[in-house]
């Protein structure tokens, strides 16, 4: 239902988020956090809590700045059927991983209890240290 991504412990990564594509009619999207910050340009920190990509209103490729005090990123999917509730880990939730270079793609299911994996694809990759 999410996954822990290991990555270096107490140090300034430049990381990267691309989203590939999605397939519902529900709007999707994806959230990390980590026991540390995260930064995007140009917003405040995001020192707890979930920081959330939408398909609908975010760019599909961007880079942050991430300093985890337990080596830890933590992901998972999202999604809105409509009615403005940010959903995951219920009903058809699911996702599986795909180890690339410096990262990894999830292929992920929504709410629907369909297991076809393709309602949002995404990648977050470690791109170095700053």
């Amino acid at each position: 239902m999410w996954d822990r991504l290991p990555i270096p412990q107490n140090k300034i990564l430049r990381m990267k988020y691309k989203l590939i594509s999605t397939n519902s009619e529900w709007k999707q999207g994806f959230a990390f956090q980590t026991k540390g910050l995260i930064l995007f340009e140009n917003e405040d920190p995001i020192k707890k809590g979930w920081a959330a990509i939408w398909e609908h209103e975010s760019p599909h490729e961007d880079f942050f700045l991430c300093k985890s005090k337990n080596g830890l990123l933590d992901i998972k999917n999202v999604w809105d059927t409509g009615n403005g509730v940010v959903e995951s880990w219920s009903n058809g939730a699911a996702m599986w991983l795909e180890e690339i270079s410096k990262g990894r793609r999830y292929h992920c299911n929504d709410g629907h209890q369909d297991d076809d994996f393709d309602d949002i694809i995404f990648e977050i990759v470690v791109q170095g240290e700053e």
